[in-house]
C-alpha cells in the first residue's frame, strides 16, 4: 500500500493495528470468561451494555473536547488510560467480583469516545490531499 509510505501515518496505522488486536481478544475473551465465572447470559449481556453505553451518553460530546485538545497528545493519554484502566480485570477470579469487569468496560469504552475523534482528525494532517481517500479506506479497513 502505498499510503504506508507516509511515515507518520504508517506510524498510527501499525499502532491501530496492535491495539485493534488487543481490542478483539479483549471482545473475544472477556465474555467467555465472564459467562465462564457466572454461567449467566444475562451477566454476559450485562457486560456487553456496559460497553455500549457511553458511545450513547457521551460519543456526540466527546468530539467537541477533542476538537479543542491536541490530537496526538489526546491519542496517547487516551491509550495510556486505557492501559491502566484494564489492569482491575487482573484481580476478577470470582463471580462475586465481576461488577469490576462492567466498571472496567464502562470506563475503557468511555475513554475511547474521546480516541476515536482525535485520530479521525489527525488523519488529513498527516498525508497529502490526493492520498486522503486511501488514508480514510486504509483506517476501515482496521476498524
Amino acid at each position: 500500500m502505498a499510503i504506508l509510505r507516509h511515515r507518520d501515518f504508517s506510524l498510527l496505522w501499525f499502532a491501530g493495528l496492535i491495539s485493534m488486536l488487543g481490542d478483539w481478544v479483549l471482545r473475544i475473551g472477556l465474555p467467555l470468561y465472564v459467562f465462564k465465572l457466572t454461567g449467566s447470559t444475562l451477566a454476559t449481556s450485562a457486560m456487553f451494555v456496559a460497553g455500549v453505553l457511553p458511545g450513547l451518553l457521551f460519543g456526540s460530546i466527546a468530539g467537541v473536547f477533542v476538537d479543542r485538545w491536541d490530537r496526538k497528545r489526546t491519542m496517547i493519554i487516551t491509550n495510556l488510560l486505557q492501559a491502566g484502566v484494564l489492569l482491575p480485570l487482573l484481580t476478577v477470579h470470582s463471580i462475586d467480583q465481576v461488577w469490576i469487569v462492567y466498571v472496567v468496560l464502562f470506563t475503557t469504552s468511555t475513554i475511547s469516545q474521546f480516541f476515536t475523534p482525535a485520530e479521525s482528525a489527525l488523519l488529513p494532517l498527516l498525508v497529502d490531499e490526493k492520498d486522503l481517500a486511501s488514508a480514510k479506506f486504509t483506517e476501515c479497513l482496521e476498524q
